[in-house]
């Protein structure tokens, strides 16, 4: 650093995504309806998680600069639930016209703003409805 020059340290925010759900999903997921402080609109299964996860949640609990964790996997699941109070854990819903179930089919999309930062999650129906609207910022 040169001399007169201040440093600047800038957190990166973080998504995460893979596919099968970790044990931390089990944890907050909506027992019977999808009521606060969880945001969604299908919860027509049970949380179908991995076994070994090998303390990847641990990780990402410890790093301040992850938001929102994204799973596939279940397809009648499509809810952000907040976990630890620092992050969020998200569902995709029943996307593809493959697989199991006839729920149906949407997507999960992400608005990402960077100046203010924001993250924002909604479903995206098949037939263009839109619905579960969240922000995954909580910052404001």
């Amino acid at each position: 650093m040169v001399s007169g020059q201040t440093e600047v340290t800038q957190c990166i925010p973080e998504l995460i995504f893979w596919h099968i759900p970790s044990k931390a999903y089990k944890k907050v997921a909506p027992r019977l309806w999808i009521t606060r402080p969880c945001v969604g609109s299908i919860n027509k299964e049970r949380v179908a998680a991995q076994e070994a996860e090998n303390g990847m949640m641990r990780v990402l609990e410890k790093r301040s600069s992850v938001k929102a964790v994204f799973v596939g996997h279940n397809h009648g699941l499509d809810w952000c639930c907040p976990y630890k109070d620092k992050l969020w854990l998200c569902f995709a819903r029943h996307t593809g016209y493959g697989g199991y179930g006839n729920w149906p089919r949407g997507s999960r999309i992400l608005e990402i703003t960077e100046v203010p930062f924001r993250i924002k999650s909604w479903i995206r129906m098949e037939d263009g409805t839109v619905h579960s609207e969240v922000n995954l910022t909580c910052d404001d």
